[in-house]
């Protein structure tokens, strides 16, 4: 028989492993799990007839506090004190009733012929008289509702098995149905994760200026031994209001005019010599942004077409979801009666 793992892979067409997938084989394990209790409580919701055919039992208990993790019993046995495997069903009472049914003078005495059993503050199984170990004369055990599901050889569930013990097994593939439905539903929130973490990996390129730095305008009369142009020009004014001679001011504001034209001369000069330099610099950068955008416009091709693609894997598990899941809730519905005719 395929194992749980190929069953759930026919049925859904993803692919489980160990680790990388949606949902990895430890999930597919727990949905499985999840699945036998929850097929459980809901065939024995509408058939609780068949109790009996999820049915587990300890092994003998030879003392009180029996733990079987709160579920549901469906009966206790205590051996009769005189042959060990003679067991007699035992009744159960409330925990009121226990000093009452060890008191030989009460009516509510329980022997070993007629035993009883209650519930203790721990959710624990008590039985009366008290168990002892008396080669198996004096034990007890009992049969629950089995609520940690097993395989066939009573191990732990997983993946890897394909039968399931205190199960009935026709049965079984309503639990690879549930771990289908789940394992859906995992791997279709992977997707939703995966495409919402879309980040470029392009990295930008880096537009440092590597070339000669701009040139600065500087004062033409900085190199000029007799002062600076505030005071070339204050000489021409002396001139004109002061000796009115307007001969030595026009031949002063010639003098200013010219240096002008020299310090704007070379100012331009330095201007064309840095476009040179960096030129080169100016071609590279726009080099490195064409390609920075092409890888760019590439990557948001491919993260396009990939959304595109699981867009439609989505879809897909999303409807076959749905037909699973109608399969699944299906196979517990109470069969009608049919009207007949007068």
């Amino acid at each position: 028989m395929a194992t749980f793992e190929a069953q759930v892979e026919a049925l859904t067409g993803i692919t489980i492993n160990s680790s990388g997938t949606n949902p990895t084989e430890a999930e597919l394990s727990q949905f499985l799990t999840d699945g036998v209790l929850d097929v459980t409580e809901k065939w024995l919701i509408g058939h609780p007839q068949d109790r009996e055919l999820f049915m587990d039992e300890t092994v003998l208990q030879v003392a009180q506090g029996a733990n079987i993790d709160g579920a549901e019993i469906i009966s206790v046995v205590r051996a009769d004190g005189v042959t060990s495997g003679n067991f007699r069903p035992c009744r159960k009472i409330s925990p009121s009733q226990q000093s009452q049914v060890t008191d030989t003078d009460s009516l509510s005495f329980a022997s070993k012929y007629h035993p009883v059993y209650m519930l203790n503050t721990d959710n624990k199984v008590n039985v009366f008289p008290a168990p002892s170990d008396n080669s198996g004369k004096d034990s007890y055990k009992v049969y629950y509702i089995n609520n940690a599901p097993k395989d066939g050889d009573g191990n732990a569930l997983t993946f890897a098995d394909s039968t399931l013990r205190s199960f009935p097994a026709d049965k079984v593939h309503l639990v690879s149905l549930y771990a289908a439905i789940k394992s859906i539903n995992n791997n279709m929130a992977g997707i939703i994760a995966d495409l919402s973490s879309f980040t470029l990996k392009t990295v930008p390129p880096d537009l440092t200026i590597q070339g000669t730095s701009l040139p600065t305008y500087e004062d033409p009369g900085d190199t000029v031994s007799d002062g600076s142009i505030e005071a070339e020009i204050s000489k021409m004014q002396d001139y004109i209001e002061d000796n009115e001679d307007v001969e030595l001011a026009n031949a002063k504001a010639s003098e200013i005019n010219l240096r002008f034209q020299r310090a704007l001369e070379e100012f331009n000069a330095n201007i064309t010599k840095w476009q040179t330099e960096n030129a080169g610099e100016a071609q590279r950068y726009q080099s490195e942004i064409q390609g920075y955008s092409a890888e760019v416009n590439a990557e948001v091709q491919d993260q396009t077409a990939k959304v595109q693609t699981e867009t439609a894997k989505y879809q897909w598990l999303q409807d076959r979801a749905a037909s699973l899941q109608a399969e699944y809730i299906a196979a517990f519905a109470i069969p009608q009666p049919q009207g007949g005719g007068r």
